[in-house]
């Protein structure tokens, strides 16, 4: 936790503003803005001729006080930290249903960033060196801000994350929606805000994510071919078909989070180097949000259409809908061949896998396949 800090949330700042460059140690680098995707703002009300009979789901948030930062977060979430001043992180989520989450971490890693480091380690404590704390670290090449992503349920497995934070997101079996290229904060950087599906304790989650990645730049000012960073690792999720509901809340809960002036002003005494022209009072990570919020804002409308038709592969289910209804079903993977040769069994015989194309139906709430009759 101290040097290495158990390699997560290493080398920059702390809670910064979306690591907002204004606010960081090189003033001279330009805000961080987002790229819009070439669409228009994809509306997320449902089609006027849909009927259902689904309550849709809504997030309440309510204050939260830890003492030397408050928040506002879901109600009914729990909040876990880790870490100190520089080294500060937090993780909010349902108990209920683990991949609804809210997380931020400043660093992590080192993580590898070719075979032939993690074998130069393992050849320099097998002849009797020091330990290499990260070794249990992934090799990811090249260091990109999906990989990481990507790569990020190893990284929580280790003995040093979990040593640091227990039960730090899964994120596993990542699927890249659409990623939207940002101005990285860091010279030699990568930085991208992703969307993205995912598994995590056998739940599929659909998410925001904002990364920066660099490798490890030594005192010689050279580049280390050894080693990188994540930083400013940023995650909104919620359960898949919730997300197009919740994401607005779980950016507003992200964007509240304020750090007191006492607990700032201590970590000056502590960081000076570090934190001098960092950390203002009263600023949070609304630049971070901004740039998620922008990105979901500015959407295309095909990324939503793709999100469902994956979720549905990997959950193993098919949709389908009424056209004279408008209503759609959730079903099982095999119901619509069984279904289409035996419709006069049925009341409800003109059921239609969904078209390629439309997005009212794909992003409409699904009724259960026990709905049909």
């Amino acid at each position: 936790m101290k040097s290495l800090l158990i390699m997560l949330l290493l080398l920059v700042t702390v809670i910064t503003p979306g690591c907002n460059p204004a606010l960081s140690t090189t003033p001279s680098q330009k805000p961080v803005t987002s790229t819009p995707l070439k669409s228009s703002p994809a509306s997320t009300t449902r089609p006027a001729t849909t009927t259902t009979s689904q309550v849709l789901p809504a997030l309440k948030l309510e204050d939260y006080n830890g003492g030397f930062f408050s928040i506002k977060k879901p109600v009914g979430w729990d909040v876990v930290t880790a870490g100190a001043c520089s080294t500060f992180s937090f993780c909010i989520r349902d108990k209920a249903n683990p991949a609804n989450q809210i997380f931020y971490f400043n660093e992590v890693g080192p993580v590898y960033l070719a075979e032939e480091q993690k074998t130069i380690d393992k050849n320099y404590m097998n002849m009797g060196g020091f330990t290499v704390q990260w070794f249990e670290m992934p090799v990811i090449n090249p260091l990109t801000p999906e990989n990481f992503l990507a790569n990020f349920h190893l990284i929580a497995q280790t003995h040093m994350a979990q040593s640091f934070m227990p039960g730090l997101p899964e994120l596993g079996n990542i699927e890249v929606i659409s990623m939207v290229e940002e101005t990285s904060f860091i010279p030699g950087g990568k930085t991208k805000t992703v969307r993205a599906l995912f598994k995590q304790n056998g739940e599929l989650g659909e998410g925001l994510f904002y990364i920066t990645v660099a490798p490890l730049i030594p005192l010689t000012g050279m580049p280390s071919g050894g080693i990188g960073y994540g930083f400013c690792f940023t995650g909104i999720t919620s359960v898949q078909s919730d997300f197009k509901y919740y994401q607005d809340t779980l950016t507003g809960s992200l964007s509240s989070l304020n750090l007191s002036q006492a607990y700032i002003d201590n970590c000056l005494k502590q960081q000076q180097q570090q934190w001098e022209g960092v950390l203002k009072a009263g600023k949070t990570l609304s630049e971070t949000s901004d740039i998620i919020m922008d990105v979901w804002e500015n959407r295309n409308r095909s990324d939503d259409i793709l999100s469902e038709k994956r979720s549905d592969v990997m959950l193993g289910t098919v949709r389908v809908y009424d056209p004279d209804t408008g209503t759609v079903y959730d079903t099982p993977l095999s119901f619509y061949d069984s279904y289409n040769i035996n419709r006069n069994k049925y009341n409800m015989d003109n059921l239609q896998l969904l078209p390629e194309n439309d997005w009212n139906l794909w992003t409409a709430p699904a009724e259960p396949v026990n709905q049909i009759n």
